[in-house]
């Protein structure tokens, strides 16, 4: 009997929570709309925003519960400048409803306030700091940090913003860009628990306050290229063990953590055009101080590099191709460690940092056509390791019915075998459907 109640107060809460989120949608659009003096308030504020509707196939938290409907509302205000200064704020409040797992999370994505100095533009605040031209998968990208495990159509959404303050002086077509980011915020990982019921503690690392980076970056003169270096805590974290060596706990194995440590890397990027055709490159050098790859668990030094090129037809179908190398510097393959428990272990943590080999291959791809004056899109996208034969893919169209209602449907597939990178999340695929009403 008590089994039964919780089961029935688990779905009131949920119908509670589904109408609280629906509600506050319509309460957001409705006095917008309707009342002119609000209307004044949402222009001086600056408000602007979506409420959403979406439903989900499959959740992404390896529960493997058919059917999640999520509820959100999303809004960002730029208020009227104060003395020159400009802020900008970006929140959202979202309700993943499904049996056993429903929960609500707000978060304020990014919240700052920014001011020009003469040649110089400060920035200070929690904010989404993205560095790298190539298209979506960035080595040089070491300050996003991202919520993988938030069910959105769109992964950018899935960007979470940090405390920093970032400085750029800008000299003709060149910026000279510094990073400070004393916050760190640790990113929601889409890993499956190593066994049922685990879960993974986050180990970060001491001194967040020491996360400094620089950029010279150059654009114009159909050249844009940049140069940089970071030292900041490295959102792809070590597999640890928390209790110091491999010895069984009482529930049968290792007490296992996610070690998030500092990392140095030092990068570069480069866009420019040949004809019709667009070119681009990236590549970085991550030194993750595993000397010499003893530590069978930590990460090793990595050379990252993507290069590609893209082009558009009739300013309505682009297309995006790239090919992706990796190398990882004093590789160790976990098959060829002692023990079952180390090399157990050992494959888990490269599967995590998408270690799989000394040297690793692939591709990406993006294919996106727009129609009807651009009301209509279709985007399909996806990158491989050829390693293992492991890939995503995504397909999504969206139509904007009026200038406030878009309806968006689409799909993400994981395919490939369950050790591998992209394989071991093929049981998170599913299909959505989504409709946005404009604030």
């Amino acid at each position: 009997m008590l089994a039964s109640a919780t089961i029935y107060l688990r779905r009131v809460l949920s119908r509670t929570e589904r109408g609280a989120i629906t509600l506050l949608g319509l309460f957001a659009m409705g006095p917008i709309a309707c009342c002119g003096d609000i209307a004044g308030f949402k222009d001086l504020l600056g408000l602007s925003g979506t409420a959403r509707v979406s439903y989900f196939t499959k959740d992404n938290t390896f529960v493997n519960d058919p059917g999640v409907q999520c509820d959100s509302l999303w809004i960002t205000a730029r208020p009227s400048d104060i003395a020159g200064t400009k802020t900008y704020f970006d929140a959202n409040l979202q309700g993943q409803l499904v049996t056993g797992n429903s929960k609500i999370r707000g978060d304020l994505r990014e919240g700052y306030a920014e001011r020009a100095f003469g040649d110089v533009d400060l920035k200070m605040g929690r904010q989404i700091i993205v560095w790298g031209r190539a298209d979506k998968i960035n080595p040089t990208d070491v300050w996003s940090i991202r919520n993988y495990r938030l069910l959105a159509t769109d992964d950018d959404d899935q960007r979470i913003g940090a405390t920093a303050l970032k400085a750029t002086w800008n000299v003709g077509n060149d910026r000279l860009v510094a990073v400070w980011q004393p916050e760190f915020r640790t990113p929601v990982l889409p890993i499956p628990p190593p066994r049922a019921g685990d879960g993974l503690t986050s180990v970060i690392a001491a001194r967040k306050t020491a996360q400094l980076g620089v950029k010279y970056d150059h654009s114009g003169a159909g050249l844009d290229w940049s140069v940089s270096y970071s030292h900041a805590i490295n959102r792809t974290p070590d597999l640890t063990l928390l209790s110091g060596e491999l010895n069984h706990d009482d529930q049968g194995g290792p007490r296992l953590g996610l070690a998030y440590k500092f990392a140095d890397l030092v990068g570069a990027d480069v866009a420019f055009p040949v004809g019709k055709f667009g070119f681009r490159g990236e590549v970085a050098h991550v030194h993750a101080r595993n000397s010499h790859g003893l530590d069978p668990l930590g990460q090793n030094d990595c050379l990252f590099a993507v290069a590609g090129m893209d082009r558009t037809w009739g300013g309505r179908l682009n297309v995006n191709v790239q090919y992706l190398f990796r190398y990882m510097f004093d590789y160790r393959d976990p098959s060829s460690m002692s023990g079952p428990f180390l090399r157990g272990l050992a494959t888990q943590a490269r599967l995590i940092d998408n270690q799989l080999a000394a040297t690793m291959e692939g591709a990406s791809f993006r294919i996106d056509y727009k129609a009807r004056n651009e009301t209509l899109e279709m985007e399909i996208s996806g990158a491989m390791w050829f390693k293992r034969n492991d890939s995503f893919s995504m397909l999504k169209i969206s139509y904007a019915f009026t200038d406030r209602i878009k309806g968006i449907v689409g799909a993400n597939l994981w395919s490939g075998p369950l050790d591998s990178f992209f394989g071991r999340l093929r049981t998170t695929s599913a299909a959505f459907v989504e409709l946005r009403f404009g604030l």
